[in-house]
């Protein structure tokens, strides 16, 4: 079976490079510098299931919701993916560090839990539904030092863009556009449109 750490030979190469850019351009953007951005579509699709698409990667997926709050249960949960999206980050840093550091690892398993409550998403007046806390139990399969791994693991809690978003508070803002479907359906129909109304008294 392949082992995590085949990699790190080329992964501590495109490592050093990056860092090499980062620090001389720190204020362009991906992939010349550490600017970057994450960008998603979200389009609901019925039944409490939503069609992702990452405006970034290209990839789409679903998501769901579970069967008695009156979801199919046909993909994970938004939470799963927000839970696992930040840990799946964290293995990647992980690796970044022990590839750099030269800390070689067979194989990493992590399993994340947090709590939360569910009332707000339901009930205006209920308690914050935030995630209480985060725990994470990391298993890795290596002979390197316990000292080295902990050091890996410090500098992985640290960097891990995942992680630092669920720990540290972000600005959530939101705009809505409402579209009126009777206006919509006026207009396929071929009725009378503001803009060619008024055109005749704008030419007067």
């Amino acid at each position: 079976m392949a082992k995590v750490c085949d990699c790190f030979p080329e992964l501590k190469e495109i490592t050093e490079a990056r860092e090499r850019r980062y620090r001389t351009n720190p204020q362009k953007e991906a992939p010349e510098g550490p600017q970057s951005f994450v960008e998603v579509k979200v389009t609901s699709i019925g039944q409490l299931n939503e069609l992702v698409e990452c405006k970034k990667s290209g990839y789409k997926f679903l998501i769901s919701e579970p069967a008695h709050v009156g979801g199919q249960n046909c993909a994970p949960t938004p939470l799963e993916f927000l839970l696992s999206g930040a840990i799946g980050c964290y293995a990647a840093v992980f690796a970044f560090y022990a590839a750099k550091l030269g800390v070689a690892y067979d194989t990493f398993e992590a399993v994340a839990r947090t709590e939360f409550d569910a009332r707000g998403h339901m009930i205006a007046e209920a308690p914050p539904s935030a995630f209480r806390k985060v725990t994470i139990n990391v298993q890795v399969r290596s002979d390197a030092p316990a000292e080295k791994l902990k050091e890996v693991e410090r500098l992985a809690l640290a960097g891990c863009p995942g992680l630092s978003t669920l720990r540290t508070p972000v600005a959530v803002e939101s705009e809505l556009v409402v579209i009126g479907t009777r206006a919509e359906k006026e207009s396929v129909s071929g009725a009378s449109h503001p803009l060619t109304d008024s055109a005749p008294a704008l030419a007067r």
